[in-house]
């Protein structure tokens, strides 16, 4: 089981980022600004299975996202949960900021994982790593309305 947890924290995860509505890393004081996990398309995603050789037997590692921390650069977090959130109108992972600034926001995911032998049985793997997201800087701007 070392090899394999070995092999587990050798993978090379995905780099979770946020999706963000309203879109352009521009969003509105006072306006629900709504986050979802995503992943580009290098390193190992959620599903996706990775395959190597330990002492001469092909074993894969196919990694799950078990939970998603949002950090809105605000000063404020939410999770860890299980919601990888959504788009806007049903997507749960929502934040609206209170003042104009320019956020880091990011969303980190911990991952778990199966793993099976030469085409085996997939059996859990009994750990965990926590990939920290890439950092977007998230715009937060003020509609003024004028009359004419």
């Amino acid at each position: 089981m070392g090899h394999i947890l070995q092999a587990f924290h050798d993978t090379p995860f995905s780099t979770p980022y946020a999706s963000i509505q309203p879109v352009n890393l521009r969003t509105l004081v006072n306006l629900p600004t709504y986050f979802a996990a995503a992943y580009p398309t290098t390193g190992y995603q959620p599903g996706e299975v990775d395959t190597t050789t330990i002492l001469g037997f092909r074993v894969e590692i196919r990694p799950t996202a078990t939970s998603y921390t949002y950090h809105f650069g605000d000063g404020t977090t939410l999770g860890p949960t299980q919601d990888p959130g959504g788009p806007y109108p049903d997507g749960a992972i929502r934040h609206t900021y209170q003042r104009t600034d320019t956020y880091p926001v990011r969303v980190d995911t911990t991952y778990s994982g199966q793993f099976r032998v030469n085409g085996g049985q997939w059996i859990d793997i009994p750990d965990t790593v926590t990939i920290q997201g890439t950092t977007s800087q998230l715009q937060v701007l003020e509609a003024v309305t004028r009359l004419h």
